[in-house]
């Protein structure tokens, strides 16, 4: 089972001190999306992968909760587009995936790092049940992952499960021709690049009886 535990986390960029629910253990026993998403039996993990300062807004992984220094550059663009929206509202400390990518971009992460913020924002609305923001994950997502496909810096071990992604998020976006393209890429970038010989079973399988879960 997925257990939780109250932490207390203080913001790195303005001081603050909240607290927010860390995961203390989990599990991977239930069904696999077809967009490799595994179930958890019990609390499902993924919305709490990520954190949000409730005063200045700056989100991101627990990780980019430690102690660090930030240019002014990155300080401005959180004071003037985060903060203020933030004002008078009570906000959920954990599972805000936008305002992470958002962060983490102005940080200048890559592309394909950003994508994967993006998509794990899609699982977490989808285990939710609010499908208009996980169409919106989804999207930006699959956007991301196709510029990561285009991009030197992405790890070439990384392409081919990529490709399967794009394939599956553009499938799931209901954009069918897009999807087949992506999934017969697959074979060569596995050729190229190496890979777990299963994605390419999954692309085939979404080629031939596409459906949102796999047995």
């Amino acid at each position: 089972m997925t257990t939780l535990q109250p932490h207390k986390i203080t913001c790195p960029l303005c001081g603050n001190t909240f607290e927010t629910p860390i995961i203390t253990s989990t599990n991977s026993f239930g069904r696999l999306h077809s967009d490799l998403y595994k179930e958890a039996s019990g609390e499902q993990p993924v919305c709490y992968f990520v954190h949000t300062c409730p005063d200045c807004g700056y989100s991101g992984f627990e990780g980019d909760f430690e102690r660090q220094d930030f240019g002014f550059v990155f300080k401005d663009l959180v004071e003037r587009n985060i903060a203020p929206e933030l004002k008078n509202r009570k906000v959920d400390t954990y599972g805000n995936y936008y305002l992470a990518a958002l962060c983490a971009g102005w940080r200048g992460a890559p592309a394909y790092v950003l994508a994967r913020i993006y998509h794990m924002g899609a699982w977490c609305s989808r285990i939710k049940g609010e499908k208009e923001k996980e169409r919106f994950y989804l999207g930006k997502a699959a956007e991301y992952f196709e510029k990561a496909l285009s991009s030197s810096d992405t790890p070439k071990e990384n392409i081919p499960i990529f490709t399967y992604l794009a394939g599956d998020l553009r499938r799931r976006l209901g954009e069918a021709e897009k999807a087949k393209e992506w999934y017969g890429k697959v074979e060569q970038a596995i050729k190229e690049n190496g890979g777990d010989p299963r994605i390419l079973e999954f692309a085939r399988r979404q080629l031939k009886e596409p459906s949102d879960f796999f047995s």
